[in-house]
């Protein structure tokens, strides 16, 4: 009983890794998967300023959720309405601030970095 239950788990695991794998959260590293229908989003870049810095979203977001990790801000962005555009990211804080449309402002804070979903 327990191994069919470990086995599921494990099996859950390798279907989310599936799905969020492609998925990329850096600039530079796009990834493409077979996982995912040729026409969904399946990454996110970091905005970046020249000087390589990780820019931020100062527009206010069209919705905030709690995400304790970059990858599960990344799923709410996939998974929502309200994620048109991208995310910014708070680790510190726990935050995913989601936006709908394109923010009207960036600039450099620290602990924020913006992602830009693209396909």
């Amino acid at each position: 009983m327990m191994i069919n239950k470990m086995f599921i788990g494990y099996l859950k695991l390798f279907v989310g890794v599936c799905v969020l794998l492609p998925l990329t959260t850096e600039a530079g590293s796009e990834a493409s998967g077979t996982c995912s229908p040729p026409d969904r989003v399946t990454s996110a870049v970091t905005q970046k300023a020249q000087n390589g810095s990780a820019l931020c979203a100062t527009s206010p977001p069209t919705e905030t959720v709690t995400a304790i990790y970059k990858i599960r801000c990344l799923a709410e962005c996939m998974n929502r309405e309200s994620c048109g555009d991208g995310f910014n990211y708070r680790p510190e804080a726990k935050l995913c601030e989601l936006y709908s449309d394109p923010p009207t402002g960036y600039q450099v804070q620290p602990d924020c970095s913006y992602l830009k979903k693209v396909s």
